[in-house]
């Protein structure tokens, strides 16, 4: 894949997460020696203890990890490339059928393909916005459908104040991500590289990051 443009999360950000997972990645290898240490001593109580600490510190690195580095949005002169978490918006097993485990379980990843030729419109901007501009009846109506009737109230302010990439094709297909911390100029960069070679795409957008797109001459 000879991506000519790629969006991902923030440089600055990106490396203030790495101190801290650097930072916790080495508590939890400590946890791990004081797990072993307790056990040689024969104090089980506290090795329990050291054993909860260091798997508490790794998932929290694995999710870290997930949340900050796994996706991006990717385009070359023929697809749009997407790679997203495979439950659509959260870097967790929030559909577990343990609920006790569903934040402590990364989620996995996917990546989309789509052909330029074939994007009738992108949309960015927040949940009620690509709400507003795509049918009641489409895929992703319905998935933040179950967001907003969730009892879940962290996960429901999560969805309705992160910024969305929407992608629809003349079949009615859709595709759409979290871009939340994304480098804006890069995406601007990839809406405006597809628009090159697809000069009649739709391209709307609600967030004033990206607000240089409304004006995008077709």
């Amino acid at each position: 894949m000879a991506t000519e443009i790629k969006a991902c999360t923030k440089s600055g950000y990106r490396r203030r997460n790495s101190i801290i997972i650097t930072i916790i990645l080495l508590l939890a290898c400590f946890s791990l020696v004081m797990v072993i240490y307790n056990l040689i001593k024969g104090a089980y109580l506290f090795s329990v203890a050291w054993l909860i600490a260091t798997i508490l510190a790794a998932t929290y690195v694995f999710i870290r990890i997930n949340t900050v580095f796994a996706t991006y949005i990717s385009v070359d002169r023929i697809n749009l490339y997407m790679k997203n978490w495979s439950n659509d918006f959260f870097p967790y097993d929030y559909n577990n059928k343990i609920k006790i485990f569903s934040e402590f379980i990364p989620a996995k990843t996917k990546i989309v393909e789509i052909p330029i030729n074939e994007i009738r419109a992108i949309y960015i901007g927040t949940k009620n916005f690509v709400k507003r501009n795509t049918s009641p009846q489409g895929d992703f109506a319905k998935s933040v459908a179950v967001f907003e009737k969730s009892k879940d109230f962290y996960r429901k302010r999560t969805i309705t104040s992160m910024d969305i990439f929407y992608v629809e094709t003349f079949d009615d297909e859709c595709y759409y991500m979290p871009i939340v911390k994304f480098d804006s100029k890069n995406v601007i960069k990839i809406v405006q590289n597809i628009r090159r070679y697809n000069s009649e795409i739709e391209v709307r957008t609600s967030s004033k990051e990206y607000r240089t797109l409304r004006n995008v001459p077709r």
